[in-house]
């Protein structure tokens, strides 16, 4: 299968049990497993059994996951598979992947950081297909040499959904749940423990066009702070971890703080994940790892929570643009199309002649120590004030200059990043502290680099 890859899944092995239940299904699917990585267990608590392509070939794919799995979820792995990619979901979990005559033909996994992706070389599987549904078990001797430790052990009973089949929509959050937030285990800077007490979960702008929301962990109480992911990272309330994830448990957005380091606080996207993430009947929980420590900017960091926060339905102010009511879609629609073909046709009759000179390109006021880098078309400049602050000038004076934004902005004490769009131009801009000030580094498309 076309793009298969293995990384690191260490001391894999499926014992234990769970149930689930599908929507609209009469029967429950049993699923027997629990998930070892690294000496640490992951409950599988949900299924799913769908048909599928794969290089232009039918399959049967059973997925035994930590949390459930969405409708669009399912269509963006079907979509993957058609186009020949191995489609992962939210660890942990373990995906098999069949022959319309039931043999095994591949198997992946994953949990915390770790991850694997394999034929079935060691493995003995069998599946049977019966009134709808998918009977079957798949076991791997667990492999003890070498540096790569894995084995499973699991049986299904699961509901098949056809080719043309898909998951019923979720169900619209409500209130938020009358739970006590709460959080357990452990944050490390540097090796020294501190204690986070405090947690709350907030929506914030969608990023990526989809639905994103907060994780705020603190050492002492913020629950009645007004910007409390923004204040925190300052370190307001002590050490603090902030995470900005969509409601899927996917992780976009990572601040570190930690009275141990001698930064103020820094981002480490893609040291940390979720696992057994859900976000149901008004209340966000789950787990936090980074499956040990890790190294960024000469700090080392760990974390392993469990946690639970209220968190009930979107504002209306948080909601994609695509998720909003029908009626004011259609309202903007008519000046929406006609702005977007104002656009076209400007950028398709402007001349090469008018294309911005990467010189005049809109900057801070106080913008010093400036590089252009032509090779690779980017732009580095140095500001005397904050993050915040350079972002807003920034914003204010690029809109100034006609450029617009192509996604949600993402702006925290630690890093934030701006997306920008003018006619056939680009603009991605990264906004770091630095010495007391902020470090502007934007990578430019389309853009004239004449004379530089």
């Amino acid at each position: 299968m076309a793009k298969k890859f293995m990384n690191l899944l260490a001391a894999m092995a499926f014992i234990g049990g769970a149930t689930t239940l599908f929507a609209q299904e009469k029967a429950a699917n049993t699923v027997l497993g629990t998930l070892m990585v690294q000496d640490k267990n992951y409950s599988l608590k949900h299924a799913l059994a769908y048909e599928t392509t794969m290089d232009e070939a039918e399959r049967i794919v059973v997925v035994l996951s930590g949390q459930a799995i969405s409708a669009e979820k399912l269509k963006e792995a079907r979509a993957e598979e058609k186009d020949g990619h191995d489609a992962s979901f939210n660890r942990p979990y373990l995906k098999l992947e069949f022959t319309k005559a039931g043999e095994l033909s591949h198997f992946s996994g994953g949990a915390g950081i770790s991850f694997m992706s394999k034929g079935p070389s060691q493995v003995s599987a069998e599946l049977k297909s019966k009134d709808g549904r998918v009977i079957g078990k798949a076991s791997q001797p667990n492999e003890t040499e070498g540096n790569f430790h894995s084995g499973f052990d699991v049986h299904f009973d699961v509901a098949l959904l056809g080719i043309e089949e898909s998951l019923p929509a979720a169900k619209k959050p409500g209130p938020a749940a009358n739970v006590k937030p709460s959080v357990t285990g452990t944050f490390k800077g540097n090796g020294k423990e501190a204690k986070l007490a405090y947690v709350s979960a907030y929506w914030r702008e969608p990023f990526s066009d989809k639905p994103s929301m907060v994780l705020v962990f603190t050492e002492k109480d913020h629950s009645k702070d007004k910007k409390p992911d923004f204040n925190a990272g300052f370190g307001r309330f002590g050490s603090a971890l902030i995470i900005s994830l969509h409601e899927d448990g996917e992780i976009f957005g990572c601040e570190v703080v930690h009275s141990a380091h001698s930064k103020q606080g820094f981002s480490s996207v893609g040291q940390i994940k979720t696992d057994n993430f859900e976000f149901t009947d008004g209340k966000v929980q789950g787990e936090l790892t980074t499956d040990g420590q890790v190294e960024v900017f000469g700090e080392t960091w760990e974390v392993n929570l469990k946690f639970v926060a209220p968190l009930g339905e979107i504002p209306k102010e948080f909601q994609p643009a695509d998720s909003k009511k029908p009626e004011e879609d259609a309202t903007d629609k008519p000046a929406t199309k006609k702005q977007s073909t104002e656009r076209s046709e400007k950028a398709t009759t402007q001349p090469a002649k008018d294309q911005l000179n990467v010189k005049d390109l809109a900057v801070t006021k106080d913008a010093t120590d400036f590089e252009y880098k032509a090779a690779v078309e980017h732009v580095l400049f140095k500001s005397k004030s904050n993050v915040k602050a350079v972002c807003a000038e920034l914003a204010a004076n690029l809109k100034a200059q006609g450029w617009e934004k192509e996604d949600s902005d993402l702006i925290t004490p630690a890093s934030s990043i701006l997306k920008r769009k003018r006619g056939d131009a680009a603009l991605t801009i990264f906004v770091k502290p630095e010495n007391g000030g902020s470090q502007v580094q934007i990578f430019t498309e389309g853009l004239s680099w004449e004379g530089k």
